[in-house]
């Protein structure tokens, strides 16, 4: 009874966040057609993102550690368990922001759009593919614009264990001076769990870290600063309990 509620309740969701997308799309072609209204584009996906979550009863609680800087490049790093995690920071990380995320995103209808504008794809089976997407990225973060990614590179098969973090976005947060952003989202995976196709109504936490400066790394330092990251979202994972709760 439990996974056929859970299946009516994804179809109502998706039906919201397909309907009201369809409602904006109008204003989106209108924000989409030039580089210097993109701004505004990101307002209106925060709202698309905003109007999704009130039909489908899912309430975000975010908590933060520290004010963030101004006037600094950001790369926030979230833990991925579900693909609500796209919706979560696109919608309630601060700033103006890009997502740097897997080329195959850019195959789905809805997603397709974004990432032949704002957003960045990346095959990265792809040594080459993977060098344009980073030198990509490393343009839009030198305009002004924060960069968000799952530093794991896709949603791990045995979530919601953190799996191993990738190098690009600690050699590119110190290569360019960028203050990373450490994100713990724990609830997503309850909310939509896309292998199961099965959702659920309630609280959807975000945790937003200290920042931590890279300016005085070096390129040598990478490595280090990925585990830093990688043990400061899963020790908040720990806390919240996710992993008890899914053993």
């Amino acid at each position: 009874m439990k996974k056929i509620a859970g299946r009516i309740w994804v179809i109502w969701s998706g039906l919201w966040f397909s309907l009201i997308f369809l409602v904006m799309y109008p204003l989106f072609r209108i924000w989409f057609s030039h580089p210097s209204l993109y701004r505004i584009l990101h307002f209106h996906r925060r709202i698309w993102g905003v109007l999704t979550c009130i039909p489908a009863l899912m309430l975000p609680i975010m908590s933060k550690e520290k004010s963030l800087p101004r006037g600094r490049r950001i790369i926030y790093c979230a833990n991925h368990s579900s693909y609500l995690d796209i919706l979560t920071c696109g919608t309630f990380l601060p700033g103006f922001n890009f997502f740097m995320a897997k080329m195959e995103l850019g195959k789905v209808p809805l997603f397709r759009m974004w990432f032949r504008t704002l957003d960045v794809p990346v095959l990265r089976e792809s040594i080459r593919s993977s060098h344009k997407a980073f030198l990509m990225a490393g343009k839009k973060l030198e305009s002004g614009v924060n960069m968000i990614i799952f530093p794991e590179g896709r949603i791990p098969k045995d979530r919601p264990k953190l799996h191993t973090f990738k190098d690009g976005a600690f050699r590119l947060a110190i290569e360019h001076g960028a203050v990373i952003v450490p994100v713990t989202l724990p609830d997503n995976l309850k909310r939509v769990d896309s292998d199961n196709w099965t959702a659920s109504p309630g609280i959807m936490r975000m945790h937003i870290h200290r920042p931590i400066d890279t300016a005085h790394l070096k390129p040598e330092q990478a490595d280090e600063l990925k585990k830093q990251v990688y043990l400061i979202i899963e020790k908040k994972l720990t806390e919240y309990g996710v992993y008890e709760n899914h053993t």
